[in-house]
């Protein structure tokens, strides 16, 4: 049973962590009303950095994984982060910002963007949860099977 123990407990963590992670990034947008352009952008390159590490790491171990759905997850990941970077990259393009009608037309296709991925962010942790929560009843069956079938 003790691998039951392990794996809820690492399994909570993940789930605590990805709590933390919102909270973080709520708290950090709120902050940025208030700041700078060169402040906002200081975050915005700290925060795609942390991400760029956490899709590394990501990487790493959905290589390590030898199964198939392992390897699905490891596709459709790589398909998000392509169509993210692509998106980026149109809203990150620099027009003439000497154009009012210009910029506001960026701004608006950031914020739509934007809303997009928060309602992208909550899809995903309703993925995350229900995924866990099959982990875990994999594992209960598991262990429920293997303790059935130990010699009394």
């Amino acid at each position: 049973m003790a691998k039951l123990s392990e794996s809820l407990a690492q399994l909570s963590d993940s789930m605590a962590e990805l709590s933390q992670r919102a909270k973080e990034a709520e708290d950090r947008t709120a902050k940025a009303r208030a700041e700078t352009h060169e402040q906002v952008e200081a975050q915005i390159a700290k925060v795609k950095a942390t991400g760029e590490q956490r899709r590394r790491e990501a990487t790493t171990r959905a290589a390590e994984a030898t199964d198939e759905l392992a390897s699905n997850w490891a596709k459709l990941r790589a398909q998000v982060n392509e169509h993210f970077e692509q998106v980026h990259a149109k809203i990150e393009e620099k027009h003439d910002e000497h154009d009012v009608k210009v910029a506001e037309r960026r701004a608006e296709r950031a914020e739509n963007y934007a809303a997009d991925a928060v309602d992208w962010a909550f899809d995903v942790i309703d993925w995350a949860e229900t995924a866990v929560l099959y982990a875990i009843d994999a594992r209960v069956m598991a262990d429920s099977k293997a303790s059935s079938r130990l010699p009394s």
